[in-house]
């Protein structure tokens, strides 16, 4: 996130940097050891975890709710792309986009982040907090969902605008490469220059109306209902292995009685 930050929090991090990442090896070490079961909430997060030295037994991705994330409408407007402001927005690439003449709606609460330019950006219309409702309106409505960012493990937002029916435009790494499947409920960048190219191409020339039923087919793979399915198929398992084990433990020790005996 350091190169989206102002310069003084830039200078701060590099100074602390050392520091804070020593902390977090500590802190994920320590969880680590304390835990009988370690889940993940993508594979990216697993890599995370494996690097500090805790391996993860199972990826369970974050549920989505489709009765609430659906299309609002079959004739969406589709006359602007979507985005989120955060503390992980990759904010210059939006000003990018922007600068091209695609007009963008962004929403997000976190207002002390966001780069003035954008604000008072005239291609920009920034919306801050919306309810849930006006949100999946928004999503329904887009012509796609820009999520360029700097740093996501998993990343909400381009799952609930799939469960929309809307595609997705983001970067082939961490979380989202997981689960935006590149020309079907979305299309997967390697620079920042590339999701310039292609939003300008998606403004200008639009995609196959195929590609949000593809979103709604992808997105029900990560509904609450299997989610939930997949934690009890987990624990369950566990459960039988840990009864396993201490039935295993039982009769060693009760072997171990009888032959002193």
């Amino acid at each position: 996130m350091e190169k989206e930050l102002s310069t003084s929090f830039r200078i701060a991090y590099d100074v602390l940097r050392p520091v804070i990442e020593y902390a977090d090896g500590k802190l994920v070490n320590r969880m680590g050891r304390a835990s009988s079961l370690v889940i993940a909430n993508s594979k990216f997060c697993a890599s995370m975890y494996y690097e500090f030295g805790v391996r993860a037994d199972d990826v369970i991705y974050p549920p989505i709710d489709c009765q609430t994330f659906h299309p609002t409408t079959s004739k969406p407007s589709s006359d602007y792309a979507l985005t989120y402001f955060g503390k992980e927005t990759k904010f210059s690439v939006v000003k990018n986009v922007a600068d091209r003449g695609i007009k963008i709606k962004a929403f997000g609460s976190k207002t002390r982040s966001i780069p003035e330019n954008l604000l008072k950006h005239p291609g920009v219309e920034f919306l801050g907090r919306v309810s849930t409702s006006e949100l999946v309106n928004l999503y329904t409505n887009a012509l796609f969902t820009l999520f360029p960012f700097t740093h996501e493990p998993f990343g909400y937002v381009p799952l609930e605008s799939m469960a929309c029916g809307t595609p997705v435009l983001t970067y082939d790494i961490q979380g989202p490469s997981e689960y935006v499947v590149n020309k079907r409920s979305g299309w997967l960048a390697h620079t920042d220059e590339e999701i310039a190219q292609r939003s300008i191409g998606l403004w200008k020339e639009g995609y196959p109306r195929r590609m949000r039923n593809e979103c709604l087919k992808e997105a029900s793979k990560f509904d609450k209902k299997l989610y939930t399915e997949k934690w009890l198929k987990t624990l369950t398992s566990r459960s039988a292995a840990f009864d396993r084990f201490l039935k295993i433990e039982a009769c060693g020790s009760l072997t171990g009685l009888l032959s002193r005996q």
